[in-house]
C-alpha cells in the first residue's frame, strides 16, 4: 500500500497512524513525502524511532528509515509483546511515540511492559499528564487496560523523562455509542517544573487558578525532572469522558500566561459541552477496531481530518459530521 506523507496536516500524524494501523493488519507499506508540510522535511529523530520501535515489535523489513529521508518501507512480519525500552535520544515526545506503539500492542496475545524514554512535556504533543489522566482513561471506556507510570520528567532540549506502561491484550472491545459530556464537578491541575525555582510552578497554577475561580480544583505541583522546562496541565470528569488542557512553558512566555492559557482553553471546552479538541482524532483508529461512535467536538480539526482518512485506508470507515458532533462508522466501503 502507497501513503502520501503529505496529505491533510502533513506531519508525523501520517506516518503514526499508517505504521501503526499497518503493524496491526501485517500490511506492508511504502510512505512517500514524509513530513513533507514541515520544515524541514522528512524523519527526525522521534519519527525515526517510530519506525525502528515499530519495527522491532513486528520484526519488521525497512528501507529508508534514516533521519531526514522523505520515503520508508514498512513491512511487517510478526507481532510480538514482551518488554522493550526506546530511547527517543532527544527530547521528542514520549506520548507521541505511546501512540504509534499502543494500537499494536494491545493487538498482540501477550501483555506488554514499555519503557520509554525521551520528553514528557514538550511542545505540539500531548503532556504525560494529559496522556495519562485523559486519553488513557478515555480509552479504558472501550474496554483497553493501559497503565502508564511517571518515572521523571523530561523537558526541551534534553529529553531524558522517562514513563512505564503495562499493556494488557484488548480482548473485549466496547464501542463508545452516543458519547455525552457534562460539566465537571471538579478539576486538578498539575503545575511542574525542573531546572527552575519552584515559584514558577506555584506561578503557573495561580494563573490558571485565577480564571478558574468557582471550580473545586486540586493542584498538584512537581519540581523534579531532567532539564530545564515548565508545563501545566488540567483535566477532569465530564461526565461519560474525561477532558483536558495543557500548556508548556519556553522562553518569553511567563509561568502565569502558560497557566492562564490552558484554563482558557479548558474553560471553552466546558462552555461548548464537547470534548476537548485534542482527543477525537487520538480516539479514531481505536473507534474503528471496536464500533460505531458519535463524538461531541468542539471543531473538525485537520488532525481529526487526516486520522479519519489514515484509519480508512487501513478499517472501512465512514463518518458525518455537523458543527458539533462527529459519527464514525465501520462500513464495507470508505468514506464517501
Amino acid at each position: 500500500m502507497l501513503i502520501d506523507g503529505s496529505f491533510g496536516e502533513g506531519g508525523g500524524q501520517v506516518l503514526r497512524t499508517s505504521l501503526a494501523l499497518a503493524s496491526v493488519a501485517g500490511l506492508g507499506i511504502d510512505v512517500t513525502n514524509i513530513r513533507a508540510r514541515r520544515d524541514p522535511p522528512g524523519l527526525r529523530p522521534q519519527h525515526l524511532c517510530a519506525v525502528t520501535s515499530l519495527a522491532a515489535i513486528t520484526d519488521a523489513a525497512l528501507e529508508g528509515a534514516r533521519v531526514g529521508s522523505t520515503r520508508l518501507s514498512f513491512h511487517p512480519s510478526a507481532l510480538r509483546a514482551g518488554q522493550y525500552r526506546f530511547d527517543v535520544g532527544t527530547a521528542g515526545s514520549v506520548t507521541l511515540l505511546l501512540q504509534a506503539l499502543l494500537v499494536p500492542l494491545l493487538m498482540a496475545n501477550e501483555p506488554s511492559e514499555l519503557v520509554l524514554v525521551g520528553g514528557t512535556d514538550v511542545r505540539w504533543s500531548p503532556t504525560v499528564d494529559y496522556m495519562s489522566n485523559v486519553t488513557l482513561r478515555a480509552l479504558s471506556r472501550l474496554g483497553i487496560d493501559a497503565d502508564m507510570t511517571l518515572v521523571k520528567r523530561g523537558y526541551y532540549p534534553r529529553g531524558g523523562g522517562e514513563v512505564r506502561l503495562c499493556i494488557s491484550p484488548w480482548e473485549r472491545a466496547r464501542p463508545l455509542g452516543h458519547v455525552r459530556v457534562r460539566e465537571p464537578d471538579s478539576l486538578t491541575v498539575v503545575s511542574s517544573c525542573a531546572g527552575l525555582p519552584d515559584h514558577v510552578a506555584q506561578r503557573q497554577a495561580k494563573g490558571a487558578l485565577m480564571l478558574l475561580e468557582g471550580y473545586d480544583v486540586d493542584v498538584v505541583y512537581d519540581t523534579s525532572g531532567h532539564g530545564v522546562g515548565s508545563a501545566l496541565s488540567i483535566y477532569g470528569d465530564a461526565g461519560e469522558m474525561p477532558i483536558g488542557t495543557s500548556a508548556v512553558g519556553a522562553r518569553g512566555y511567563s509561568a502565569e500566561e502558560v497557566g492562564a492559557d490552558a484554563a482558557r482553553e479548558m474553560l471553552q471546552t466546558i462552555e461548548k459541552k464537547t470534548l476537548d479538541s485534542h482527543l477525537p482524532d487520538q480516539l479514531v483508529p481505536y473507534i474503528g477496531l471496536s464500533g460505531d461512535a458519535t463524538l461531541p467536538i468542539p471543531a473538525l480539526t485537520g488532525h481529526l481530518e487526516t486520522n479519519l482518512a489514515m484509519t480508512s485506508r487501513f478499517i472501512p470507515l465512514c463518518w458525518d459530521k455537523d458543527e458539533r458532533k462527529i459519527s464514525i462508522k465501520r462500513k464495507e466501503r470508505a468514506h464517501r
